[in-house]
């Protein structure tokens, strides 16, 4: 059975570079990111496939540059290979509750 946790991330850096940020920590600690889902720029969710070994190393990533909240951590096989769903919760600090992605006129 797949393990399951849900983390709360909070960001008060420029978003764009947090989210660059942290899909660079999932890769460098064995995640893949499953699912992506931004909401305006106030928040995002992702859903991270990793083994169970792996979660407290990417933990100790995140938490170095990022508030996160979680407290199920002990849980977690230390030498498992057994596959675990993180469902991350992101929020920005910085968000002005809309996000606009303005899109160049094509000529033609």
């Amino acid at each position: 059975m797949t393990t399951k946790l849900n983390w709360q991330i909070y960001i008060s850096g420029e978003r764009n570079e947090a989210i660059e940020d942290l899909k660079d920590l999932i890769s460098k600690n064995n995640g893949y990111i499953m699912n992506f889902n931004l909401f305006s720029d106030l928040a995002m969710s992702l859903t991270v496939e990793i083994e169970e070994k792996d979660v407290r190393g990417l933990y100790s990533s995140i938490s170095n540059q990022m508030k996160i909240d979680e407290s199920s951590l002990e849980r977690l096989g230390v030498d498992s290979s057994k596959n675990c769903w993180i469902l991350m919760n992101v929020s920005f600090s910085k968000g002005q509750g809309y996000h606009k992605n303005e899109i160049p006129d094509v000529p033609g």
